[in-house]
């Protein structure tokens, strides 16, 4: 049989190619339009021409036994009937009928697609229900590489990728990726538009740098049309509400220049700009100010009321005073305050109240007597950190801080999610043993209503994208390696045994470092040790290491056929190699620190540090072999969506994903930064070993040729001993154009199987 993947038209994808447009059928309610024209698209696609039997599609809520999501799918006639309990769930149904019949199956980065003669539609008698009310994803604000942050994305990415909601049946999501031109829309007579053209007004540095790529006007249209699309294929897309202010989401100056608010007291450093501190909303004033700017985004980027869903993060990660009954108190009022204008403007709509500041800066009891004060006909705790793994910890028992100590479990609704990962966390990296241990809690509770994924950013794991909408909308919960299983045989055709005996070595080292940490970050700290969490016994805990060498191996060996299997070999390459650094930067750090006490003989480190920095040299080979992780690409598919006007643009965008939060898998960061400083680390460790230097550090401070200190106007790399402050060396390299930083080896699959032959036989032997 043969198959054809048909890519989604993001801009993070190369070799796209795109399925014939259908005709209109007609004046019907949009959902039946749509389903009428996706019919006709792919059953032409599979077939070679258009339907030729008859498929009706009708909406009637009493498909739904429970209220929730529902479809029927019947044979009638030669042909089908589709009836949907509301419009999304009529283009369940049709994607269903496409995967069942067509043997049709849907990735975020594509379709697959086979060629048949016909399409068999007898015998159909399907039921389907979601067994989770709400089935959830949200995009965040931070910028770097288009595939993996949302606000890169135009247009048609979005519309590719509300399609894709569709196909794996889900309902939510939410956008957190900045408020676009809310305060213009909503204070007109303040806030003027910002000229895209010159850096943003009170922009600060890293990712706080919120310099426009695209205008604010040319953003809220994107926003307005991106959910109207939504809308119309019946989606649901939470409004934000409450005290907006956050680093993503700053007060404009113009706004505090001539309405002047007051602020609320803030006992901690964060956000301690003006234009990130909360308005003073204990005055009624600043709450209907903050107020105005939900109602405006209600109606300018929705439809206006009835609003179905809206959203609040509190005072989300704030700490207002040194006391904690205070900091309390206020947070309830705050809370108090925004909830009752929900339920006064939009009666109809459910309130999700986000966990993450519960799960961070509140106590287990005081969200139990949160949850005591609310509704449970309008409000939801909508919890993202079911994956938590520090809760999970043995040491913590009793101390645990999650959804399963909230007064929810049983009682009131709330949602299970996974997070997945911190900004610099861009692999394949879920914990499923932790998510199927509290998936148990979940599954048979109705009081939770919802099963989400909520990271910070998108696409980074797509097996664990396949399996969250699995147990998303499955009444019982799907294990990881049923889902394996299904994934590879729908993804990868005939190399899908190869690729899930790749997957199976590969996955015990994915969850390794948790939400955040990797590669980048213990190359780029200069202290003696990276992390916190690296103990010698955690380290003595990471498993799956012996198999390093094999997973490059049978890597070399798939081959480079289409878009799939170049970005997955990728993945597992990059997540297997970011994790072996790890570990062996890990053990070089704690030895060195041995040594340097006397306590070891020093005879093994300059080997192990020149492996490091090899390993560092062949991460970077890897990310160059595919354009996902280029931030110079990515800049040009901005460019391609709409003109970048700002022309310091690209050395913002370095800023905002070089920073120490946000750095990890960017090409050019591996090959002119991580890569650098491993191979100064290694020149270090064998000048010490060789003279006995036992006060050495493994990254000393930075100076030029003549030992003069680091000068900001230096860019001339080739010019400095690379080893030192990372902060001056970061300042180096993003003083130089990014253009002479992008990737220049070609994307053959001969080097793509050099590349992996190469790794295999510098990791041979780890871990045994």
């Amino acid at each position: 049989m043969k198959m054809a993947r048909f890519c989604l038209a993001m801009s993070a994808i190369a070799s796209m190619v795109f399925l014939p447009a259908a005709a209109d059928c007609g004046q019907e309610p949009e959902a039946i339009r749509v389903a009428k024209s996706e019919l006709c698209r792919y059953w032409t696609a599979v077939t070679g021409r258009k339907p030729d039997k008859p498929v009706a599609f009708a909406i009637d809520s009493k498909v739904s036994k429970t209220g929730r999501d529902a479809y029927t799918i019947r044979s009638e006639g030669d042909g089908a009937r589709i009836t949907g309990s509301n419009a999304r769930s009529v283009l369940y149904g049709l994607y269903d009928l496409l995967e069942r019949r067509a043997g049709c199956h849907w990735f975020w980065d594509g379709d697959v697609v086979p060629s048949r003669d016909s399409i068999d539609l007898s015998g159909l008698d399907v039921r389907e229900e979601a067994r989770f009310e709400y089935r959830g994803l949200r995009y965040f604000a931070h910028r770097g590489l288009t595939r993996f942050q949302a606000e890169h994305w135009g247009l048609a990415d979005w519309k590719k990728e509300i399609d894709w909601m569709l196909k794996r049946r889900l309902n939510v999501f939410m956008l957190r990726i900045g408020q676009d031109d809310l305060f213009q829309r909503t204070f007109p007579d303040v806030c003027d538009y910002p000229d895209p053209s010159r850096p943003l007004p009170g922009a600060g540095k890293g990712y706080d740098d919120r310099s426009l790529f695209w205008s604010l006007q040319f953003r809220g249209k994107l926003r307005r049309d991106l959910q109207r699309y939504a809308f119309d294929r019946g989606l649901m897309v939470p409004e934000d509400f409450g005290t907006m202010t956050h680093w993503y989401s700053r007060t404009p100056e113009d706004f505090l220049a001539k309405r002047n608010p007051s602020f609320l007291p803030q006992a901690t450093s964060g956000y301690s700009e003006k234009n990130g501190l909360v308005w003073d909303i204990r005055d009624e004033k600043w709450a209907d100010e903050y107020w105005k700017l939900t109602k405006t985004a209600v109606d300018a980027y929705g439809k206006g009321a009835p609003q179905q869903l809206l959203h609040t993060i509190g005072l989300g990660e704030r700490r207002c005073f040194t006391n904690r009954q205070d900091n309390f108190n206020l947070k309830l009022e705050a809370l108090d305050k925004f909830l009752k204008r929900a339920h006064r403007d939009y009666p109809d709509a459910k309130v999700l109240l986000a966990g993450w500041d519960f799960f961070f800066t509140w106590h287990p009891d005081e969200v139990r007597a949160l949850v005591d004060r609310l509704d449970p006909k309008r409000d939801i705790i909508w919890d993202y950190e079911g994956d938590a793994v520090r809760d999970f910890r043995p040491e913590m028992k009793g101390l645990e801080n999650n959804f399963t100590k909230w007064g929810v479990v049983g009682r009131f609704p709330y949602t299970f999610s996974i997070f997945l990962a911190f900004e610099s966390a861009l692999d394949a990296r879920a914990n499923y043993r932790v998510i199927e241990e509290r998936q148990k809690i979940v599954q048979a509770d109705p009081a939770c209503a919802g099963y989400i994924l909520w990271p910070e950013s998108s696409h980074t794991d797509t097996l664990c994208l396949r399996y969250f909408t699995q147990n998303a909308w499955s009444d019982k919960a799907v294990p990881h390696g049923e889902v394996l299983e299904e994934f590879c045989a729908s993804r990868y055709g005939a190399n899908a045994g190869r690729m899930k005996a790749v997957w199976n070595m590969a996955l015990p080292l994915s969850h390794m470092l948790e939400w955040r940490g990797g590669y980048a970050y213990v190359l780029t700290t200069a202290g003696s040790r990276s992390d916190p969490d690296v103990t010698d016994g955690a380290i003595r805990e990471w498993k799956g290491f012996e198999k390093a060498a094999s997973i490059f191996e049978a890597l070399a060996d798939i081959p480079w056929t289409d878009g799939f299997l170049k970005r997955d070999t990728i993945d597992i390459a990059r997540m297997a190699l970011d994790r072996i650094i790890v570990r062996e930067t890990s053990l070089l750090r704690r030895d060195f620190d041995e040594w340097k006490k006397g306590r070891r003989d020093g005879g093994d480190l300059p080997p192990r540090a020149a492996r490091i920095a090899s390993l560092a040299e062949k991460m970077a080979d890897v990310l160059e072999l595919h354009t996902d992780y280029s931030l110079w690409e990515s800049f040009l598919r901005l460019d391609a969506v709409e003109k970048v006007r700002n022309p310091d643009f690209p050395r913002t965008l370095f800023d905002n994903a070089s920073n120490g939060y946000c750095r990890s898998h960017q090409y050019e960061l591996a090959r002119y930064w991580y890569e650098p400083r491993a191979k100064a680390m290694a020149a270090q460790v064998a000048k010490a070993v060789a003279k006995n230097s036992r006060k050495a550090v493994l990254f000393p401070s930075l100076f030029d040729k003549d030992g003069k200190e680091f000068k900001p106007s230096v860019d001339d790399l080739d010019n400095l001993e690379l080893a030192g402050s990372p902060e001056k060396e970061r300042q180096v390299l993003m003083a130089r154009p990014l253009a002479s930083l992008r990737p220049v080896r070609q994307r053959t699959e001969a080097n793509f199987r050099a590349t992996m032959r190469a790794v295999s036989g510098l990791v041979a032997g780890i871990g045994r």
